[in-house]
């Protein structure tokens, strides 16, 4: 079905802004004469609006706002500024097998620590450096062609997108549509669902630009069901389109009541609905709009289950996994589970953390530990990073960040993105070199000797205020400390981690 030329000279017709005054001649020359050039015109429109779509987890509208209480400098939500040393000729970058794993310390905080695991391994990915494939399709359970599936659902995207801005609308409906598909395909494999909201949301748009209603209504349905938190950007996006986005919310997504009981053979798994991490199994996920919700059972190292489920308005449903370790990794949960208590100053022989690592085959690993905050809407995380062949702990960073969806996922690539890097860059220098740490200034006096290993610790001690990342200048928020003690590693029992800020 072709477009609907009223209702996209309407859609013309509406949008207002500085960018679009700009081009106000053609575009008003077109509207007089009943959107003649009506392709050129949407295309303008199209181009200035389209991307802008909000389909983060519930972007904060103010995050360019700092608390007035603050006496820091705002600083961008990576590591602070010497996180980016310059080109270094004599030291390119080699490919370090790295992953990261997540435990709750505290009963209760399950789902977040392991959707903590999920944002820092999602930060992981788009590090370069970082090779992460390999140990990831082992942990999480997911076969050899998952990836690829994800690969293409993201090139359909690209290319639907593309499509979608230069008015190729069938063109974009057949892409987004086979991009949707894809991604619905691999969801064993898909931690993080940003790509597929966005192509839902690119979807429902070219349906509803298309005048196809009740298609782009069922589209914008499935978001309002699974997604409640990606949205289109009222402010940027044409009107007509967010209006069918709120026509398409189901009658009691004001007040969601209805409920999945998820069990599992052997219980003790985390219980995925709609790609967040909701609990260990056994456990009822409570407060879901009704409509078609999609189910995750998972533990380390096995295969995961997942299954599509229906349920009724204010209705329960239930489902049962059973869940089977693959035979490369077989005992990875048991091993993962006690990680809770492992030390993390240094790794030994029979480390838990160690066992993992060798499981995996990484380098180096890291390791997310939630634990209760003093407020019950946010959660303590501490980040250790370790090279394995030596045992030695690299990088420490510590923060507490607010439990929201979103809010946290935000706020743990905040916190591991520079720890992760300084992880992925530290090489090792000789004793003759004699340097704790690189910097500009002296470095301070020696602390007192503590109880575990020392740290020659460089801190930037920040908060989280809006999803703007300001640093504070006082014990509180996120810490990255340098290994200065330790054990020595590799074979030269004096050399040290040297971590280029």
């Amino acid at each position: 079905m072709h477009a609907d030329p009223d209702w996209m000279c309407s859609v013309l017709r509406s949008t207002r802004g500085p960018l679009m005054r700009a081009s106000q001649g053609s575009l008003t020359s077109s509207t007089r004469r009943g959107c003649g050039p009506l392709r050129t015109s949407l295309a303008v429109l199209l181009l200035l609006g389209g991307l802008a779509l909000d389909v983060g987890w519930a972007r904060a509208q103010d995050e360019d706002e700092v608390a007035s209480t603050s006496t820091g400098p705002v600083r961008l939500p990576s590591a602070p500024d010497a996180a980016e040393p310059p080109a270094r000729p004599d030291a390119p970058i080699t490919p370090r097998s790295v992953y990261v794993i997540s435990v709750a310390v505290n009963d209760g905080l399950e789902a977040e620590a392991q959707r903590a695991g999920a944002a820092a391994r999602a930060t992981l990915r788009r590090l370069p450096g970082a090779d992460w494939r390999e140990a990831d399709r082992l942990f999480l359970g997911y076969d050899e062609s998952a990836p690829v599936v994800l690969s293409r659902a993201r090139e359909r995207l690209d290319a639907g997108r593309t499509a979608y801005l230069n008015l190729d609308l069938p063109a974009a409906i057949e892409q987004l549509t086979g991009s949707v598909a894809d991604f619905d395909a691999s969801a064993s494999a898909l931690e993080d669902p940003y790509d597929l909201g966005q192509a839902l949301l690119f979807l429902g748009a070219s349906l509803a630009f298309e005048n196809r209603t009740r298609d782009a209504q069922r589209v914008f349905a499935r978001l309002h069901v699974q997604m409640p938190n990606v949205r289109p950007d009222p402010n940027i996006f044409p009107p007509q389109v967010v209006e069918r986005f709120t026509a398409a919310r189901p009658r009691d997504a004001g007040d969601p009541q209805s409920s999945i009981m998820i069990e599992s053979d052997p219980p003790g798994a985390i219980a995925y609905v709609d790609f967040l991490a909701r609990g260990v199994t056994p456990l009822t996920v409570p407060g879901l709009v009704g409509g078609e919700h999609i189910v995750r059972v998972s533990r380390a190292g096995a295969t995961p289950f997942v299954q599509s489920i229906s349920v009724r308005a204010r209705q329960a449903a239930q489902t049962s996994a059973f869940v089977v370790d693959a035979e490369q990794t077989a005992g990875l949960a048991d091993t993962l589970a006690q990680v809770r208590e492992a030390d993390v100053a240094s790794l030994g022989a029979d480390s838990a953390i160690r066992q993992m690592a060798e499981v995996l085959g990484v380098e180096r690993i890291g390791v997310i530990r939630a634990s209760q905050a003093e407020s019950a809407d946010r959660v303590q995380l501490e980040l250790v990073v370790f090279d394995v062949a030596s045992g030695r702990r690299l990088v420490r960073g510590a923060g507490a960040v607010p439990t929201a969806v979103g809010d946290l996922e935000r706020g743990v690539a905040q916190l591991v993105s520079g720890a992760l890097e300084a992880a992925l860059t530290a090489r090792q220098q000789t004793d003759v070199e004699r340097i704790p740490a690189r910097q500009e200034e002296p470095p301070p006096p020696p602390p007192p000797p503590p109880a575990e290993p020392a740290l020659i610790e460089q801190w930037w001690f920040w908060a989280i205020v809006g999803g703007v990342v300001v640093a504070t200048g006082v014990g509180v928020g996120v810490g990255v400390g340098v290994s200065g003690q330790g054990p020595g590693l590799g074979n030269n029992p004096q050399g040290q981690v040297i971590l280029e800020f």
